[in-house]
């Protein structure tokens, strides 16, 4: 960064020594004579490096405000700032210059055509090569600020990711075990035929719960195994239908999204001979559709702020697209976005 500033800064002083000879030549000065060299490269030197200051405004405006949120007024006041700065500067400098150095009358130094036009050109070209150097480091601190909050953005979003994963493990088992703590109660022989298929179902849960994404097949498979679980806690008083899909493995969705959905269903319903509830699977326009209608509903309070606030939740992480639900007085209905990956 040290080296940046020191060549931007001999930039402006050859710059300035060569527009200082320019002057001198166009306007009759001799630039063989020694004392002539001299003091144009003495001039050029410290208008170059005066100007030059205009990197300490630059440095502590940009310090100040913040780029990434406020790019345009950040530049504007820059760009202001800097404007005062060279013309005061190039003025005291000149007005200095002519009348100690050149020994120059003050009327002659505020009306002369010569120096009114040198000043003018000076500070044109001092703000013009600035506002280059200016505009380039803008754009380089910008984008860096820019990068650094998309990445605080990024690791907010994993860290929010995987929050709302390691939800999903404790939540399955913590209603499982209460669906088979209910069932050893009542029907000890459900509860042993429960308890060997809740394992494999179990084994599905610990292998995909760190994933992003799992293929729809795959997920749509370990939801019928979870609906064969549940058949044995409501003894078959339900009916469950996936509509026929034709989807390749590169269709996505959050994996134990499905089963959340249908957690749902038989937790907000009362589910009996008299209660039948009817659950599909089907796909459309991009979706696929958990719809059931309604039973009796039952009373039954936030489980854990888990479920389909926790779909929601994650699918604003992995998908543009959002989630569709429909609740009607008849039916509830879930459409969660299908992700393709390449």
């Amino acid at each position: 960064m040290k080296n940046k500033h020191l060549k931007n800064i001999l930039i402006i002083l050859v710059i300035s020594i060569a527009i200082t000879f320019i002057f001198d030549f166009i306007y009759g000065g001799d630039n063989l004579q020694i004392i002539s060299i001299l003091l144009n490269v003495l001039y050029g030197v410290i208008i170059g490096s005066t100007i030059s200051l205009s990197g300490v405004i630059s440095h502590y405006i940009i310090g100040k405000y913040d780029i990434s949120t406020n790019p345009i007024k950040t530049y504007v006041i820059l760009m202001v700032a800097i404007f005062l700065f060279i013309t005061a500067d190039v003025l005291l400098v000149n007005t200095l210059w002519y009348r100690y150095v050149l020994n120059a009358p003050f009327e002659r130094i505020f009306t002369s055509t010569t120096i009114i036009i040198s000043s003018v050109v000076t500070i044109f070209v001092g703000l013009t090569i600035f506002f280059i150097i200016l505009s380039k480091n803008f754009m380089t601190r910008f984008l860096d600020a820019e990068e650094d909050k998309q990445k605080a953005i990024r690791e907010a979003a994993t860290a929010k990711f995987e929050t709302l994963k390691s939800q999903i493990n404790p939540h399955f088992l913590f209603n499982s075990l209460n669906t088979l703590s209910t069932l050893i109660l009542i029907d000890p022989k459900r509860a042993d035929e429960f308890t060997s298929k809740l394992s494999n179902i179990y084994r599905y849960v610990l292998d995909n719960q760190d994933e992003d994404l799992v293929p729809v097949k795959q997920e749509i498979e370990f939801a019928g195994d979870y609906i064969k679980l549940q058949s044995i806690r409501f003894s078959g008083n339900f009916t469950f239908t996936v509509e026929d899909f034709e989807v390749d493995n590169n269709t996505m969705i959050i994996p134990l999204s499905l089963q959340l959905l249908l957690e749902n269903v038989f937790k907000h319903n009362i589910i009996s001979q008299k209660n039948m509830v009817a659950i599909t699977i089907g796909f459309e326009d991009g979706y696929i559709v958990v719809r059931n209608n309604k039973s009796a509903a039952k009373e039954v309070r936030e489980s854990h702020s888990v479920g389909l606030s926790n779909i929601l939740n994650r699918y604003e992480l992995v998908s543009d697209e959002h989630c569709i639900i429909e609740d009607t007085s008849s039916s509830f209905t879930v459409k969660l976005p299908l992700v393709i990956t390449e």
